[in-house]
Formats: structure tokens, C-alpha cells, sequence
């Protein structure tokens, strides 16, 4: 067997950088203690030690002195280096200011955004089984495309169990709300959930008090956050206290506490009730109908588990157990846990999530504030060369080599990215509740601290310190003496070229940004005010609770009884809001297999809903109280509805649902009930008297304070012993579209910051531009010209920069923003303009900022200018 040796490779690279009188001693006991380790730890250990042995002797003590002058252990140079670095950000206030700034700024934002996305990407990480944990969600056809719920059935859960053996837990979560009372205390609590005893064992959250194994076993249990004990019982202990839910109806005795559920879950309850519990509640029927869709399904799976194998195996699963679903209108799949956060956007989510479009966009953007700060560090640093130029002759003549110049305009950047950062980190401590308010984070401050960030701190000084000083010092150190002495030092067309393409690429990030913004808001607008085909003007929108549909009639009837009551309508959905109830048909001249995988969403109303938010009828008539058969036996029909159907005369033809036949006695322009996030889909308007769950108010709007409190009262009448909740179905609508309207507002934060950045670059353009031109400038007044003759000679050339990167970003941006839009339904157009007028509003900026600086040069005596000739 041959011998094991250290590597070679690591071997040379010792004997390169180690001083000769310390080779031999260095490199034997490090030879000596590879043999030991490979007899204790094995080759691959011993290598991997050696090479880590290696580089701990990479000292400056230690290290050859490759470069004359330069030694990396003279450590008075260096200090030597920060001395004169000082110096110059003292003698150059005002551009030190500027360097300082504009690197500040862009890292606090960079590091805003770097806590931004870690928050998102760090949801349901907590959960110590979090890579075994899925969500089972379900799909219906709808119009030809699976149209996404995270919602199952109970039964559903109940025979997947059964059937999966690889399933270890499986857990049923049931989110509901209710008034409770405890004592003189009565709340209405909106963050509850019925769920199955194994809650605690698949999800991850802490119990302050109570058995884990035994807080949710049995009926009438209740565990509560923290938070929730504190509320109701202050500092007493609430285990075996009992609290009161819906007036009295159920008993629910504490067993549990919980600490809060972190911020960063995808979902939040402080009141957990045993799943048992739900058989007193609810009917039988949720329990063995596979079309009630009201649990979201956690399953717990084996290691070395297949998702894929899993859902290749439901439409078999489908077929044999959901009757009477089958795999052509129904369809099962997987949701991993980490993903659901920022990749699920289904029917049902039991909250808002995030979007991963949103991370990666934030992440670009934070890359272009990166790039956009250290432009400007480089082109201010070369717009003030010349001022270097001397000092640069000088210490050549004195000896100093190239490395010595680069190694000190190298510590000046250094030196300049450890203020910034340090500036940074300072402002980030006190701007982030303020981004915490804006972004509705909650992310602590002292996540500052902790070891990744600052780690992630460290790289982004050394890796900015790099990018923002490498150029400037090869470019200042390689000023030629006689030249720079004499004054004579001008500069390359390759390096003015460089700045000017630098230049270039912020103003195509600043001209995209801008034209993005604009376009965001635009698509914003069109949302907020695409016509809906109905009035939602003045509608209070109130949900009817517990009240006995029996008194709706009479409590209608109260509510008009107020002069600035318009008028009154019901419906089972809340608009506008997802229609989660959708329905298999039957048609007139329709064949069976042609629509088999089609089913149509169904809508229960009463005789005035369709009137009261002023849906148009394009055929036919409206449901009508005249027409006593209208109860039993008709229904009315969007114009979608008809499209899917194939029908030219719909009015008098007949749809079968389940086993009762209904005639169609109008049609209905197609309006928006859901948001404009999802297309207008086929729906069956029908008169109920049961399932009625919202009522519909147009007030005039004249009178708005008198109508609500007679409403009020008129709601507390009806619906005694419950909280009086409405809503304005126009606000219900605009938050709809708040996800977008957040991502405008961050998108123009970050915009204007990227602007002023830019701005800062383009003044390092034009002060290096009036400097390099100084004697033309000088000569040109000399000769007569004016202040306005040369200000345009130095903004001439930006201006051209300025339409080259616009003629660049425009193509670029209309791509990008054109896929975005494509991610909406129904969206407005990107016009040619927005891009100019992106374009024109950059120049009106950026002149403005810079503007004032070419007059100066343009002011400045031609004798100072001139004074060497």
C-alpha cells in the first residue's frame, strides 16, 4: 500500500508564501501532525486539516515580502495609509460627504431589503419537522382550467389515512370565530380553529402550560396563546377556567397555553379547540359529504418520501373513494410547507401570503442600488484624480512603487466602506420600525446581532470595499510623474470611457426603475377603477351571523323604514369575495360529454340583490316576486355562463341540477363579484330563503351618519348579544387589491432612492467633466463665449449619455414589465409614452441636480484655468 501524503498543492503554497528560515521547522511539525491525523482520523480528516493548518500560519509575520517597499507586516504602513486617507476626507469635505452618503444609503437599503427578504424566506422554518410536513390541497375544473383551493373535505382526510400508509400524522385544521365570554368579558375572536389532538405533534409550537399529549384530547378543550391569557385573565392562571362561546350554546374549558405563533408562520390562531368539539357543532353531514370543503389537510410523512409517487397515485385515489368526483373535474396535490408561504396564492388560504415574484424583484433591485452606489464612488473618486495627480507624481518620485499607491487608495476605500457600513447599520437600528410599519413586518431589531447578519456585514465590506476602490487605484497609480508634476496628467479615452459606460448603466437602471413605477401604478389604477359592471357606490355590506332567516323578511323591512335606506338585498356570498360554491349541471341541447369536466358557480339571492347593486339584464327579466315559480324553479345567468353553454336563445331553456330542473329566465351582464385577479367565471344566480349570510344596504349618501346608526340599532334588534360588524363594498374592493398597492409603494421607495443615487453619479460625471475641460472652458470665455454657451458644452455630453441609456432600458423594462402584467387577468396596456416620459423625468432631475455645478464651472475666472499655460 502506498504512502499517504499531505497535498502537494497545499505544500507549495506554503513554501511561496512562508519566509525561508521558517520552512523547515514550519512545514516539518505540520508534516508530522498529517501522519498522526491519518492514523486517528483517516486520509480526507488529515488532508482537511492540513490545509486549514496551512492557512493559520498565513500571517503577516510569517509572509515573504514580495514587493520592495511593500511588506504586509509592516504594519506602520498601514497605519500610515489610513493617516493619509483621513486626511484627504478632511481636506475634501464635500466630496467625502458624498462618497460617504451615497455608500450609506444604498447599504441601509440594501440591508432593509436583505432582512426583507430573510423574513419572508424564513416562514414556517421553525417547525422542527418542517421538510416532512404537506398541505393536501384540491383542484376543480372550472371553464377548462383547475382552478386551486387549499381547502378539503373532512372524509377526504379520513380515507387518506386509510389508504397511505407513509402518512405518520395527519391533521385536520378548521378555522371559525365566535363571540367569547368569560365573566364581564365578551370578545369577538376571529383567530380560532377547531383541530384534530395531533395539532401540537406535526406543528411546532411551544406550550407555556399543560401536557402536549393531553391539551386537546377529548371534547371542550381549548388551549389559548399567551397573549389571549393575559386579555382575558391578566396575571391569573387560566388553566380549568371555562369560557363561554356563542351566548352560552358551548362551554369551552382551558387546558393549555401557548406562546403567541411566531409572526413568521403562514397561519395564526390564539384559540386552539379539540377537534372532538366539532361534532357538537357541526352537522353530519360535514363529516361524510366530500363536497363540503371546510378543512385544510396537514399530513406528516415518512422520511425518504416521494411527493410525486403520492400525487401520480390520486386520480386512482379520487376515482375509487370521492364519489362522485373523478379525476377529469377533481384533483388532488401537494403543498410542501416551506413553499406555501410564497408559492401558494389558492382560493382558500387561511391568510394573505407573500410572492416569491416580490423577492426576486426586491433582490434585483438591491443589486442595482449596489451597483448604482458604487458607480458613484468610482466616478467621484476619478472625478477628483487630478487633485490627486501631484501627490501621485510626488510619491513615485520619492520611490513609492505601484502596489505601495494601489495599497493606499485601497485602505481609502476600505476606509470609506467601513464609515458607510457603520453609518448603515446605525440607520437601519433606526429606521427599521419605520420599515416594519411601512413594509407591516415585524421584524426585531435585534436581529442586527445576530451572527449571520453581521457575518453577511463583513463579507459586503470587503466585497464593496473591492468593487468601489479597485478601478480608482489602478487608474490613480498609474499617473505617470514628469506628467503629474508638471500638470500635464490627462486621462485615457479607455478610462473616460469606462466612467461614461458606468454612467450609462445607472441611468438605464434609474430610466427602467422609473418606467416600472409608473407602469405599476397604471396597473393599479386600471384595478381600482376598471368598470365592474355594477354600481358599488354607497352598499354597506353586513353579515347576518346567528338571526333566524325566518325574521328577514321583517328585518329587511325595518331597515327601508329609514328615509335614506334605498334599498335592501341578500346573498349568501360576500361581495366582492371568492364564490366557493360551484355546482356539476346538465343542459338543454347541451351534450353530456362535451361538458362533463365543466361545472358553473352557483350564487343564492333574493329577489333585490340584483337590483340593488344595478346588474344590468341583457335578456329576459329579473327574478320577481309576481312569479311565484321564480322560487322553485328559475334561475338567471351571466353572460359567461351562456358563452359555456353554446346557447343563442337562453331564455325558456332548461339546466338540471342534481335531480331538480330549473328554467332560465333571464340573462345577466357579466360583472365582477370576485376580484380582478381571477376571470369572470360562468354563475347561476338562484332565489334562496336558507344560506343567506350577508345583507346589502344602499344608502343615500347624503345622510351616511343617521343611516349607520339606524342600521345599528336595527342589527341589534334582529341579532341581539353579537358585535355590529359592516363594511363599504367600494373599500372591500379596494383592498383586494392591497398586495399590489404595497408592492407600488416599496417599488417607489427603492425607485426614488436608486434616483438620488444616479443623481450623485452624474454630479461626479459633470465635476469631472469641468475639470477635465477647465483650460477649453478657460480659453472658450476668453474668446467671448457666455456662462449659458458653456454650461450647454458640459450638459450636451450627459444628455447624449442620457438618450443612449434610454434607447438601452426602454426595450429591457417593456420586456420585464410586459411578463408582469401577463401574471394579470385583466390588465392595462403599456403605452410608448410611459417610457418617455420616464426618460424626459430622469433628465428633468438629474439637470436640476447637476445643473447648478456646470454653472459654476461655467462662472469659475479663466484666469485660475489658465494661470500654467
Amino acid at each position: 500500500m502506498s504512502q499517504i501524503n499531505p497535498p502537494g498543492m497545499f505544500v507549495r503554497f506554503l513554501e511561496w508564501f512562508c519566509k525561508d528560515h521558517f520552512q523547515e521547522s514550519i512545514l516539518g511539525d505540520l508534516e508530522e501532525q498529517f501522519y498522526e491525523d491519518v492514523e486517528l482520523l483517516g486520509a480526507k480528516k488529515a488532508k482537511r486539516r492540513f490545509v486549514w493548518n496551512v492557512f493559520r500560519f498565513f500571517r503577516p509575520k510569517i509572509i515573504k515580502n514580495f514587493a520592495g517597499s511593500i511588506s504586509l507586516n509592516h504594519y506602520d504602513m498601514l497605519k500610515h495609509h489610513f493617516k493619509i486617507a483621513l486626511r484627504v476626507f478632511k481636506r475634501e469635505k464635500f466630496y467625502s460627504l458624498l462618497n460617504v452618503m451615497g455608500l450609506a444609503l444604498g447599504f441601509t437599503f440594501c440591508l432593509m431589503i436583505f432582512l426583507f427578504i430573510k423574513d419572508e424566506l424564513s416562514y414556517d422554518h421553525f417547525h422542527q419537522n418542517k421538510e416532512q410536513i404537506y398541505r393536501v390541497a384540491a383542484a376543480y375544473m372550472r371553464q377548462g382550467v383547475w382552478e386551486p383551493y387549499s381547502t378539503n373535505s373532512w372524509k377526504t382526510g379520513e380515507v387518506l389515512k386509510t389508504q397511505y400508509p407513509e402518512i405518520e400524522e395527519l391533521v385536520r385544521i378548521n378555522d371559525t370565530e365566535a363571540i367569547v365570554e368569560f365573566g364581564d368579558k365578551r370578545f369577538d375572536e376571529n383567530r380560532m380553529a377547531i383541530v384534530e389532538e395531533n395539532f401540537l405533534d406535526v406543528f411546532s409550537f411551544s406550550l407555556i402550560s399543560g401536557k402536549k399529549r393531553d391539551v386537546l384530547k377529548g371534547t371542550n378543550k381549548v388551549v389559548i396563546s399567551e397573549s389571549m391569557a393575559r386579555k382575558y385573565f391578566g396575571s391569573e392562571n387560566p388553566i380549568g377556567k371555562v369560557f363561554q362561546i356563542d351566548d352560552g350554546q358551548i362551554q369551552l374549558q382551558i387546558s393549555g397555553v401557548m406562546e403567541d405563533m411566531p409572526p413568521n408562520s403562514h397561519f395564526h390562531f390564539d384559540f386552539l379547540i379539540s377537534g372532538e368539539t366539532a361534532r357538537q357543532i357541526a352537522p353530519e353531514s360535514m363529516f361524510t359529504n366530500v363536497g363540503w370543503d371546510s378543512q385544510y389537510i396537514y399530513i406528516k410523512v415518512s422520511k425518504g418520501f416521494d411527493p410525486l409517487a403520492m400525487e401520480a397515485s390520486f386520480p386512482t385515489f379520487i376515482n375509487e373513494h370521492l364519489d362522485p368526483f373523478t379525476e377529469g373535474n377533481f384533483k388532488l396535490f401537494l403543498q410542501p410547507l416551506l413553499d406555501i408561504h410564497l408559492h401558494s396564492d389558492n382560493g382558500t388560504e387561511l391568510e394573505s401570503n407573500g410572492n416569491i415574484n416580490f423577492i426576486y424583484i426586491f433582490s434585483v433591485i438591491a443589486l442595482f442600488i449596489l451597483i448604482i452606489a458604487c458607480v458613484n464612488y468610482m466616478n467621484l473618486t476619478t472625478a477628483r484624480s487630478m487633485k490627486r495627480a501631484r501627490e501621485v507624481g510626488m510619491r513615485k518620485v520619492l520611490g513609492a512603487g505601484k502596489l505601495n499607491l494601489i495599497g493606499q487608495f485601497l485602505s481609502e476605500s476600505f476606509l470609506m466602506a467601513f464609515i458607510a457600513l457603520l453609518f448603515a447599520y446605525c440607520m437601519t437600528w433606526v429606521l427599521l420600525p419605520n420599515f416594519n410599519a411601512f413594509a407591516l413586518k415585524e421584524i426585531p431589531r435585534s436581529v442586527l446581532f445576530e451572527p449571520g447578519i453581521l457575518l453577511s456585514l463583513l463579507y459586503a465590506f470587503v466585497l464593496i470595499g473591492l468593487i468601489s476602490g479597485i478601478y480608482p487605484a489602478f487608474f490613480l497609480a498609474a499617473f505617470k510623474p514628469l506628467n503629474t508634476i508638471k500638470g500635464n496628467q490627462t486621462t485615457k479615452k479607455y478610462s473616460l470611457g469606462l466612467r461614461r459606460g458606468l454612467v450609462v448603466l445607472q441611468f438605464v437602471i434609474s430610466i427602467g426603475l422609473i418606467a416600472s413605477t409608473a407602469i405599476v401604478f397604471k396597473q393599479l389604477d386600471f384595478l381600482r377603477n376598471k368598470e365592474l359592471g355594477i354600481n358599488k357606490e354607497s352598499i354597506v355590506a353586513i353579515p347576518l351571523q346567528a338571526m333566524d332567516r325566518s325574521e328577514l323578511g321583517a328585518f329587511k323591512s325595518e331597515l327601508q323604514s329609514h328615509n335614506s335606506i334605498i334599498k335592501t338585498g341578500v346573498s349568501n356570498m360576500k361581495l366582492p369575495g371568492w364564490i366557493g360554491s360551484s355546482t356539476a349541471y346538465k343542459a338543454q341541447d347541451v351534450e353530456i360529454d362535451e361538458d362533463a369536466r365543466k361545472t358553473m358557480k352557483i350564487i343564492r339571492v333574493d329577489h333585490d340583490f340584483l337590483d340593488l347593486i344595478e346588474a344590468e339584464i341583457v335578456e329576459g327579466r329579473n327574478f320577481s316576486k309576481e312569479f311565484s315559480t321564480d322560487l322553485s324553479s328559475s334561475l338567471v345567468l351571466n353572460e359567461s355562463a351562456i358563452k359555456q353553454l353554446g346557447w343563442e336563445n337562453p331564455v325558456g331553456k332548461w339546466i338540471e341540477l342534481g335531480d331538480q330542473r330549473f328554467n332560465v329566465i333571464g340573462v345577466v351582464k357579466d360583472f365582477h363579484f370576485e376580484s380582478l385577479h381571477r376571470k369572470i367565471a360562468p354563475i347561476i344566480f338562484i332565489l334562496s330563503e336558507n344560506w343567506l349570510n350577508w345583507v346589502y344596504v344602499k344608502i343615500d349618501g347624503q345622510n351616511m351618519p343617521s343611516s349607520l346608526e339606524h342600521i345599528e340599532s336595527t342589527y341589534g334588534k334582529f341579532i341581539p348579544n353579537r358585535e355590529f360588524s359592516y363594511s363599504f363594498i367600494d373599500q372591500d374592493m379596494e383592498q383586494q387589491y392591497r398586495a399590489e398597492e404595497k408592492f407600488s409603494e416599496i417599488f417607489t421607495l427603492f425607485t426614488v432612492l436608486a434616483i438620488i443615487l444616479a443623481c450623485l453619479g452624474t454630479f461626479g460625471l459633470v465635476s469631472f467633466s469641468a475639470e477635465l475641460k477647465s483650460k477649453e472652458i478657460g480659453i472658450r470665455k476668453v474668446l467671448g463665449a457666455s456662462v449659458g454657451h458653456v454650461t450647454k458644452l458640459l450638459l450636451n455630453e450627459f444628455v447624449m449619455l442620457l438618450l443612449l441609456a434610454s434607447l438601452i432600458s426602454w426595450p429591457i423594462t417593456w420586456y420585464f414589465m410586459n411578463g408582469w402584467m401577463e401574471n394579470f387577468v385583466y390588465h392595462t396596456h403599456i403605452g410608448f409614452g410611459m417610457f418617455v416620459i420616464a426618460s424626459v423625468f430622469a433628465l428633468v432631475i438629474v439637470v436640476g441636480t447637476t445643473g447648478f455645478r456646470a454653472v459654476k464651472a461655467a462662472l469659475v475666472n479663466p484666469v485660475e484655468s489658465l494661470r500654467d499655460e
